[in-house]
């Protein structure tokens, strides 16, 4: 077990094995497909982030002392509780959300077609790969 996790060991017993592919292509379908997961994924970040910090700003009761100290500066008499509901909290984190989704999804399809263009004008991405 301790010779695997030492390279000295390792690399003399073992011939060093270098492997060299170029990159010259990627699977539009396959980068929307993992542009979507990623996106949902933050998707689902910023619903659990935004019901936390609306949970904690609301129970804690910053948001009430929030109202109070914009109400004296600006000396008006608004509840900013009202406005940050948590109806409205939810619905704008849906909002950015979705927009997030489509954004992403899409733009990893424009990425992928865009390497696919100029790996076909340049040769690709030569990658070397050793066992190392």
């Amino acid at each position: 077990m301790a010779s695997m996790f030492n390279k000295s060991a390792a690399s003399s017993s073992e011939p060093r094995k270098q492997i060299k592919l170029k990159l010259r292509g990627i699977d539009v379908l396959s980068a929307t497909k993992a542009g979507f997961f990623v996106a949902l994924a933050a998707a689902i970040g910023i619903l659990v982030g935004a019901l936390l910090l609306w949970v904690v700003l609301t129970f804690s009761g910053l948001l009430g002392q929030l109202g109070g100290i914009f109400g004296s500066l600006l000396g008006a008499e608004g509840d900013i509780a009202s406005s940050f509901s948590f109806g409205s909290v939810m619905g704008t984190a849906l909002t950015i959300s979705l927009l997030n989704m489509v954004l992403t999804t899409s733009l990893a399809a424009v990425y992928a077609a865009l390497f696919n263009v100029i790996a076909k004008l340049s040769g690709g991405i030569s990658l070397t790969f050793t066992n190392n």
